[in-house]
């Protein structure tokens, strides 16, 4: 048995590095390495099971066309060939637009998604995929705030005394801040906990505010009218560093205690002890999850969260400031690699009705990589009734027989993360990794590098770059990594963390508070009893794992069972104008009353009649960020006397 150094580039922002033990040529155990320091030798149960994936029977093991009769194993020359022929028809016919690769990156590095794929799409002149999903709409409230301002690093928290966590669940993502918040309670320090679950880092917190969701705006200004009310608000420093502050806080003065509580189904009296509580600790550090946009306030909310530091005048000393995502720390413009494109761009969030409604092109091919969008995007009857048209060719290249590639014409076999090389970067953190194959492909699999570079010289454009050679060409454009060889040498290198209104600071010095953010009144259905929130959990962060899951629970809270007469772990149907849910419910004290819960990422196999959360979600997108808004999607619950043939 022989041990590999390895990285994990799964949708979780600690990207831990690993050590992972090979044994006739079988992944047989993944464990965790110290090479990356926020890592510390430890990781998280579902990426110890990978191995399960990489030789697991969901496997695609060789090109698979789809025939009259069936599906049928072909040879790559066959299948590329027969993609190629496609695909140009298609451009030749009606535009590169009316070409679309659909794909994500959240669980890979720069190498799989966002090295020679773009450089591709770009010089194809393809539409472009807007990745919406996740993360877009704090992007977008970050920016608002704060410019191109860096995030603090989560080592920050070493130095606080207090840390407010909202929207963020680290025991299902981002194991590895958990030991440094219970360090932070152990030396007497406060965290305070705002969720609609009780989430494990809940239960030993010092305060847990169980807002609605979708009610973060209006319980963050209540904080900061708090602030200016009793004077725990930092004016001198808002008037050094701040522009429009004056216009907020006259809004945040609407927004009492009492008023916001209302909208968020909390106690005012817990609203102000927050405040207080926040105003005299010193340092504080504020730590956003990705929680809270996903609604269509996500980006108001995220900015009204991370505007409490700069209302307190808690940045400045070690340990304060706000904690986001650190991926624009890095200082990286893929576009030197990249290239740039004109070519329209399409909302992965609105996936079924761009399909449906573009005329301009219409969407004729897509090639679909790193991403199940009929397990992740919204709106998802839409989504599979698109798919499901035989005038539109799909293209799916994936490691596992996902519910995507039920619907494509050619399904192509990708490797895992442990079978190519991989340049990754922690966006919890401020380092830089180099992975390498532990095993070879499983079947025929080939990276998506690989398979691009052979589509491209089909389509006359050459990529003469191979995995390495693309990564040494990334890497001259990352500050701070002195060489490609450094990082092969060395797998994990570590860049400067920078510190808020120390090292990196808004443009222009200035924190902005206009636009004001705004609380939106519930869409269209705000007649319909309960919210479904979709987060990850424990066993998986997106769709990747949830191969396995064939049995999934809807979570309600006991009371509301018991308003509607339903038993723990009967069948029940959740249903709104987008469709319906059926699966067996399970009591979760842990949710407040209001709020159910279905897994985000689940296969269509998960539930009793083939749909998942996604069903209920429409696709309506958030102002500013044009993200989707998951935690929007407004139910009832009810018994289920006859299941679905």
């Amino acid at each position: 048995m022989s041990q590999h150094p390895s990285v994990c580039p799964l949708d979780c922002p600690d990207r831990c590095s690993l050590d992972v033990s090979v044994e006739d040529g079988r992944v047989v155990k993944i464990g965790g390495s110290r090479r990356h320091p926020w890592t510390d030798g430890y990781i998280c149960a579902k990426v110890r099971d990978f191995g399960k994936r990489v030789h697991g029977r969901e496997r695609v093991l060789a090109p698979t066309v789809r025939t009259p009769a069936g599906w049928r194993e072909t040879s790559w020359d066959e299948a590329m060939g027969l993609v190629a022929d496609r695909l140009r028809a298609t451009m030749a016919a009606e535009g590169p637009e009316a070409v679309l690769p659909v794909w994500y990156a959240g669980s890979n590095g720069w190498l799989t998604g966002g090295g020679f794929d773009i450089r591709l799409w770009n010089q194809l002149g393809v539409s472009r995929c807007e990745r919406t999903l996740c993360a877009t709409n704090a992007g977008a409230g970050v920016r608002m705030a704060y410019g191109t301002m860096a995030s603090a690093s989560p080592t920050e928290v070493e130095h606080a005394q207090m840390v407010l966590l909202w929207g963020m669940n680290p025991n299902a993502s981002g194991i590895h801040l958990v030991p440094l918040l219970r360090r932070v309670q152990a030396r007497g320090g406060k965290l305070a906990v705002v969720d609609p679950r009780r989430i494990p880092l809940a239960e030993g917190a010092d305060l847990h505010l169980a807002v609605m969701p979708g009610a973060d705006v209006p319980v963050a200004l209540a904080l900061a009218h708090v602030a200016f009310a009793e004077g725990l608000a930092d004016e001198l420093w808002l008037e050094a560093h701040a522009e429009g502050w004056e216009s907020y806080r006259e809004e945040v003065r609407r927004w009492t205690p009492r008023r916001a509580a209302a909208e968020a189904g909390v106690s005012a009296a817990d609203i102000e002890r927050l405040a207080r509580m926040y105003a005299e600790s010193a340092p504080a550090l504020v730590r956003p999850g990705w929680g809270l946009e996903r609604t269509r306030n996500g980006s108001d909310a995220v900015r009204a969260v991370l505007y409490l530091p700069a209302v307190f005048g808690k940045f400045g000393p070690r340990g304060g400031g706000y904690v986001m995502s650190t991926s624009s720390g890095y200082r990286v413009d893929p576009t030197r690699w990249q290239g740039t494109s004109q070519a329209r761009s399409i909302n992965l969030s609105q996936l079924g009705r761009e399909l449906e409604t573009r005329t301009d092109p219409p969407i004729r091919a897509l090639w679909v990589y790193n991403c199940n969008p009929v397990a992740t995007v919204p709106d998802q009857g839409r989504v599979v009734e698109q798919l499901s048209r035989g005038d539109r060719f799909v293209v799916v290249h994936e490691q596992v027989w996902t519910d995507t590639c039920e619907y494509a014409d050619v399904v192509l076999p990708a490797t895992t993360f442990l079978e190519h090389h991989e340049l990754s970067r922690s966006y919890s953190g401020y380092v830089v990794q180099w992975s390498e194959p532990v095993v070879a492909p499983v079947g025929q699999a080939r990276s998506n590098h690989e398979v691009l570079r052979d589509l491209g010289r089909r389509l006359g454009v050459d990529e003469p770059r191979d995995e390495l050679a693309m990564a040494a060409e990334i890497v001259r454009h990352i500050p701070n990594v002195s060489s490609f060889d450094e990082l092969r040498e060395k797998r994990a290198i570590a860049v400067p963390e920078p510190l808020q209104f120390q090292t990196t600071f808004p443009e222009g010095g200035k924190v902005r508070f206009t636009p004001l953010p705004r609380h939106r009144p519930p869409p269209s259905e705000a007649d319909l009893p309960l919210v479904v929130v979709s987060p990850a959990t424990p066993a998986a962060i997106s769709s990747t794992m949830y191969e396995s899951e064939r049995a999934a629970h809807v979570g309600a809270n006991p009371n509301d069972l018991a308003i509607r007469e339903i038993k723990d772990g009967q069948i029940v149907r959740l249903v709104n104008p987008w469709g319906e849910v059926i699966a067996p419910v399970r009591a979760d004290a842990t949710l407040r009353p209001g709020v159910v819960m279905l897994p985000k990422g689940l296969w269509r196999r998960a539930t009793r009649n083939g749909w998942t959360s996604n069903v209920l979600i429409p696709d309506h997108v958030d102002e500013y960020g044009r993200g989707a808004c998951y935690n929007d999607a407004r139910v009832e619950m009810e018994a289920v006397a006859t299941l679905p043939s």
